[in-house]
Order: C-alpha cells, then sequence, then structure tokens
C-alpha cells in the first residue's frame, strides 16, 4: 500500500512538474511576443555632442517619435552642461563651483547649490566606508600633473617637480571639508588644499540624469559619457533583450578603436579607469591621469578596468580605486559592494574578472538573447 501511494505521489509529481514546465515556456512565448508588439510601435533615435566633462556624450533611446526622442535630449543636455560647470575644478562657472571653493580656500565659507553638497558628501562617504584611493582632496597634487599635461607638445612633456608633488600630499586631508548643511556652504580649512572631483563627477552626473529621464517616463535607453555608460529599462528591438557594451581594447594608438570584449546585462551601468585616453610621455615612458594618493604618482600595472553595478557615480568611484589596486585587492573591495564586477585588463596583457562578469561577456558564451 505505502508502495503503491509513492508510486501515485511521483506521477503527480511529475504531471506538476511538466504543467509547471508548459505554463513557463508559455510565459517566456507571451513575454517575448509582447515585447515584439511593444518594439514594433517604437523607433531607436540617437544624438551626441562635445564639451561636458572633455568627452563625447553618445545619447540613443527608444521613443515612439522623434519629437518624444528630443525632449529627453533637451534635458539631458542642458543638464549634463550644468553639471560641467558645478562640478568644475579648473574653470569658473556663472554660479559658485567647486573652483570657487577652491579659490577661497582658507579663506571663508562658500555658499553652494545643494547639488554640490549632495556630491561632496558622497565622495566623502565612499572614502570613509570603502576606499581611501579615491580622494576628491587630491586637487593640490593633480593639478600639478594637469599643468605638465597642458603644457606637453604633441603628448611629449616633463614630469611635475618631485618636492612639489611631496609638498601638495601634505594637504589632501578630506577631514578639512568642512560642509554646513543648513547653510549650503563648503569650507577648506587648508588654504593649500584644492578639491579635484573628476574622478567621481561624470558617473554621478549621469546617474542623476538617467534616473531623471526614467522618472519623466523613459523606458530604453543608454548613454555612453567617455568612459560611463548607463542603460535603462531593455532595448526595444525584436529578439534583443540585452544591452551589449563594449569594453575597449585600451591601446595608446587610440586612432582605431578596437573592442576586447563584449558585456550582455540588463539596465546596468559600466564605468572603465584607463590609462590610454589621457595620458603624456616623457621620455619613453607613458603617465596617466590617475594619481595615487598615497605616491602623487600615476600606476602603470593595470590598462583598464570596467566595473559593473546599479549606481554609475558609485561605479566611477569604484574603477578609479580598482586602478589603483592589484587584483585581488580589488575583488575584496568589490565584496562590500553588493551587485558590483569588475573586468580587468593588466599591463602584461593579461585578462581577469569577478564571478559573476564570467556570465555576462560574450567570450564566455554570453548573449544579448
Amino acid at each position: 500500500m505505502k508502495k503503491f501511494n509513492r508510486s501515485i505521489i511521483l506521477l503527480l509529481l511529475s504531471c506538476l512538474i511538466f504543467v509547471a514546465c508548459s505554463k513557463k515556456e508559455e510565459n517566456v512565448e507571451t513575454k517575448k511576443e509582447n515585447k515584439n508588439n511593444e518594439s514594433a510601435s517604437f523607433k531607436k533615435f540617437s544624438k551626441s555632442f562635445f564639451g561636458v566633462f572633455d568627452t563625447d556624450v553618445v545619447f540613443t533611446a527608444y521613443c515612439a517619435n522623434e519629437e518624444e526622442f528630443n525632449k529627453y535630449y533637451k534635458v539631458l543636455e542642458e543638464d549634463m552642461k550644468r553639471y560641467h560647470n558645478l562640478y568644475n575644478s579648473f574653470e569658473n562657472a556663472n554660479e559658485n563651483n567647486i573652483k570657487t571653493i577652491n579659490d577661497n580656500a582658507g579663506k571663508e565659507p562658500v555658499k553652494v547649490d545643494k547639488e554640490i553638497i549632495e556630491l561632496l558628501e558622497f565622495s566623502i562617504k565612499n572614502y570613509k566606508n570603502l576606499s581611501n584611493k579615491n580622494n576628491i582632496a587630491i586637487g593640490s597634487v593633480t593639478s600639478l600633473w594637469k599643468a605638465e599635461k597642458d603644457a606637453a607638445v604633441d603628448l611629449k612633456g616633463k614630469l611635475p617637480d618631485d618636492n612639489k608633488i611631496k609638498e601638495g600630499l601634505k594637504h589632501i586631508n578630506i577631514d578639512n571639508i568642512i560642509i554646513d548643511k543648513e547653510n549650503s556652504t563648503v569650507f577648506l580649512k587648508d588654504k593649500d588644499m584644492k578639491l579635484d572631483v573628476g574622478a567621481i563627477a561624470k558617473g554621478y552626473s549621469v546617474e542623476r540624469v538617467m534616473n531623471k529621464l526614467k522618472s519623466m517616463g523613459l523606458k530604453s535607453a543608454i548613454i555612453s559619457a567617455g568612459g560611463n555608460v548607463k542603460a535603462i529599462g531593455s532595448p526595444l528591438e525584436k529578439d534583443k533583450n540585452k544591452w551589449g557594451i563594449g569594453i575597449q581594447d585600451p591601446k595608446f594608438d587610440s586612432e582605431k578603436v578596437d573592442i576586447k570584449e563584449v558585456i550582455y546585462t540588463d539596465e546596468t551601468c559600466a564605468v572603465t579607469s584607463g590609462d590610454y585616453q589621457r595620458f603624456y610621455y616623457v621620455g619613453d615612458k607613458a603617465y596617466n591621469h590617475i594619481i595615487d594618493p598615497e605616491t602623487g604618482y600615476p600606476k602603470d600595472k593595470i590598462k583598464s578596468v570596467t566595473v559593473l553595478c546599479k549606481d554609475s557615480g558609485l561605479a566611477d568611484f569604484l574603477s578609479t580605486s580598482l586602478f589603483l589596486m592589484d587584483v585581488e585587492e580589488g575583488k575584496e573591495l568589490l565584496k562590500k559592494v553588493d551587485g558590483a564586477d569588475a573586468y580587468w585588463i593588466l599591463s602584461d596583457g593579461s585578462v581577469h574578472y569577478t564571478e559573476n562578469m564570467e556570465k555576462l561577456i560574450k567570450s564566455k558564451g554570453a548573449t544579448n538573447k
């Protein structure tokens, strides 16, 4: 009797599994059909502009018509230009910005827009909770490197004075940034301190703008601002369910862009930090723009590192931090951040990636289906 009951139970379970699988296949087909129907009512539009954060901004969106696309594009362009001015460490703007804070270091607090305070708080929080490799108070050192790069002729220049670098490193204490939220002011206690938010501001701005467009009703879009990519929704194209994000082969001869790898993923942010786009030569050695706050000099073990996570500002913070770490140290850092993954290309040509990233890359079988 017990054996008979067990057989019936097994038979019933088999039927349930079969029904469940049938329903699952039916649901998949229904979703696929729904998406194809939705895709038919949307068209792909793309537009770009240059002049913010020293890079090209390319915006692609799936909209019902060009008028709708242009509405989103106008907001994107205006907001990105405004953030570029607000977060600029080296040029003044029509309103108080990061340079205004630097100009008044050691003198007086500067009244600023709340979005500057929010960026500074975001940066300080991640510096203290995640990594001290990305320090927005390093402007006294990065400004030395920027001056030499700007003075370089045909990408050939000289190193900053080592004594000036050592002196600059004495003025990068992030605790000397005094924020008064009630009065909306920022004050640098150290008169020789300078802020440089260049390693965070672009990704942070992309995150805010794309979230704004999403709240306005945009369902499917992707933006690329230099090494910063943010995708929302999924591509509204027939038989295409994933975004394909290319990882550039990090070569100094940037006339030709070769793709080293492709990541296929759902809504996400991808930010790349590399040594191959902003650099100059001293003799035969190339020096990149990513400065280690411990030494005041760039590192050359990593060619590029691409970080995936849900927040573009955080991805920007992490990619700079990982560029200045060994791979294993970087993997330990990523364990502190839910849903963050990375793909490294080292100077010796070797490639490394986190465990979950392996499931997303083309060379390991990932597709856009």
